[in-house]
């Protein structure tokens, strides 16, 4: 059986050379980090992860991202890819042991693809075959078929176990009412679930999910504006540019015009 990847999107490898926090958001579709050198702490969806160098960690559908950079320098070759009949490892397994071999197959995907030598055909052959070397090296093929609801959550936990089910139907009109029963929970029990987890509530949390996912398509493709405000549940682009502008302080043209989060770092201080 072959690995269903349909395209790469990025391959890129990122320095932070100073300690410190940052905020940022992954790559639509599915994003890999394969940590070169350093140590980080990060937290992302609901779930509080360290890792360090020969770690592969595994994001999916534009997850917005707190981190610390622990050791510096922090060095990591970052891998975009789009691969529908994936499921990505579960929150709590997404950091995956990878060691020398793991980085040695990323320094290769990166070669390949920063080569202008090859013809286009064989550039992507040869990533597509690195990437599904990678993957299978980390976790088998059974483990990147893993079945949702596997067992029975509340609380909280629920909430991210809903959350990734909605990442995945963005486009689609939920209410409250609709995402409580996605649930299974009442809509009372599912906003408190969501305001302990995420600080806010589950309709606010989803218009942040849309605009994350829409900043990442903004940054890394060519999709025309209103294209992804449609894709985003918006009827009107005008109603997608103001949540845009509200949220990010910028338009959406102007995000497109700026760095990639990935390549972005905060100034801020240390997490407490």
């Amino acid at each position: 059986m072959m690995i269903p990847i349909e395209s790469i999107l990025l391959v890129d490898e990122i320095a932070r050379e100073e300690l410190g926090r940052f905020h940022s958001a992954s790559t639509p579709q599915h994003l890999l980090h394969v940590t070169l050198s350093g140590e980080v702490s990060q937290l992302a969806g609901g779930q509080v992860e360290r890792f360090r160098e020969g770690d592969v960690t595994w994001y999916h559908e534009a997850e917005p991202i707190e981190g610390e950079i622990l050791r510096a320098p922090w060095r990591f070759i970052t891998i975009g890819f789009v691969a529908p009949r994936l499921s990505p490892p579960s929150l709590d397994r997404r950091v995956l042991a990878g060691g020398e071999r793991a980085v040695s197959l990323a320094c290769e995907l990166l070669e390949i693809w920063r080569d202008p030598e090859r013809v286009p055909m064989e550039r992507s052959l040869l990533c597509t075959a690195r990437l599904a070397e990678l993957l299978l090296e980390v976790t088998s093929l059974e483990r990147l078929l893993v079945q949702e609801g596997e067992s029975p959550l509340g609380g909280v936990a629920r909430w991210w176990q809903v959350e990734r089910v909605l990442r995945q139907r963005l486009e689609d009109p939920f209410k409250l009412e609709d995402i409580a029963n996605l649930a299974g929970l009442s809509p009372r029990t599912v906003n408190r679930a969501c305001r302990q987890a995420t600080g806010c509530s589950p309709v606010k949390r989803l218009r942040v999910l849309r605009l994350s996912h829409a900043r990442g398509l903004l940054q890394h493709t060519g999709i025309p504006v209103t294209e992804i405000a449609f894709r985003m549940g918006y009827a009107r682009v005008q109603e997608f540019s103001r949540d845009f502008k509200k949220q990010y302080q910028q338009s959406p043209t102007e995000a497109r015009r700026e760095a990639p989060d990935y390549q972005q770092v905060s100034k801020q201080g240390p997490l407490a």
